[in-house]
């Protein structure tokens, strides 16, 4: 979690460091001292409250991109239907930071840009609304 804050921080690891294998490390890591799913849910809403307060929801949904991306590429000690539900809760937890930054972000994100021939494609503007928790804590 530390290392992804890090990232939106705009911290690089070194270019001779090795950082997949040490994101398969990390990943591996907080894998094994949070096994199950409400387990990873309450330390991800622990460290996301600790750090990014209430009005810093942008960094919050960038974290948790960055932490759904490294949890993606780099887990390697779980089972496809556990990755799964990881990679569900972090989306989720994403999804309601970036509904708390209100439907200017929405729309940023709905943006396209022009295609080669000049012409910007049609958008689809909707309204994302706070997921609640499949599990409860």
């Amino acid at each position: 979690l530390k290392y992804c804050h890090l990232l939106v921080r705009g911290f690089r690891p070194r270019p001779s460091t090795d950082a997949h294998a040490l994101q398969r490390y990390m990943c591996s890591r907080f894998f094994i001292d949070f096994p199950d799913l409400v387990e990873q849910q309450r330390t991800l809403e622990r460290y996301l409250e600790a750090h990014f307060g209430g009005a810093d929801a942008a960094r919050r949904y960038a974290c948790l991109v960055t932490l759904h991306q490294v949890v993606n590429e780099s887990t390697v000690c779980l089972m496809n239907h556990e990755r799964r539900q990881t990679l569900d809760l972090i989306a989720a937890l994403a999804l309601q930071a970036l509904a708390e930054q209100g439907p200017a972000a929405t729309a940023a994100l709905a943006w396209c840009p022009p295609g080669p021939d000049g012409l910007v494609p049609t958008t689809v503007n909707y309204y994302v609304t706070p997921v609640q928790p499949l599990l409860a804590p």
